[in-house]
């Protein structure tokens, strides 16, 4: 009877600790980057707004499918939120801005630099998303294809009142425009 009263106590205190550390939040430190036409930047620009951080690489198909979700939430949240590219393939500049033009891409992209790599934490593996809530603290890391629909379940989230998005040829008060 003793074994199972302190095997239950284990598995509560674990469970306990497990959804503290869950809970936590991360706080994105500030670093520094250049944008794709060389001007510095720093993260802290971007305090107030959401972040969505995406690590691609121009080689990489589930980057290349996730690009249209991800212009999508810079259009349509514009105003709330930024979307930011961090290319990892290390894609020279020339060859970069020719693909951006090719897939129409509509946020910034920062080519692959030494600041970026690990600056929110460990990437694995290519796509990966970070999003960092308007406190500057990472809500969420996705590893793998992003949808719009995920990432406007945060944005949407963060307002108690859904609203059309201008310039939306329909309501779009779901969260799964």
């Amino acid at each position: 009877m003793k074994r199972i009263k302190r095997a239950l106590a284990l598995v509560a205190l674990f469970l306990v600790s497990a959804t503290a550390v869950a809970s936590e939040t991360q706080k994105v430190q500030n670093f520094s980057f250049k944008d794709i036409d060389g001007k510095a930047h720093q993260f802290s620009e971007y305090r107030g707004k959401w972040v969505i951080v995406n690590y691609w690489a121009t080689f990489c198909g589930p980057c290349v499918a996730e690009i249209p979700a991800l212009n999508s939430v810079a259009k349509r949240f514009k105003d709330n939120a930024v979307v930011l590219g961090m290319e990892a393939g290390e894609t020279p500049t020339d060859e970069l801005k020719q693909f951006m033009d090719q897939k129409k891409i509509a946020y910034p992209v920062i080519p692959t630099q030494d600041s970026t790599m690990f600056a929110l934490g460990l990437v694995y593996g290519v796509p990966t998303t970070f999003v960092v809530n308007p406190q500057g603290e990472i809500v969420d890391t996705h590893m793998g294809a992003i949808t719009s629909a995920m990432l406007q379940n945060y944005l949407r989230a963060d307002s108690n009142n859904p609203t059309t998005i201008a310039g939306d040829k329909e309501d779009c008060v779901s969260g799964f425009c």
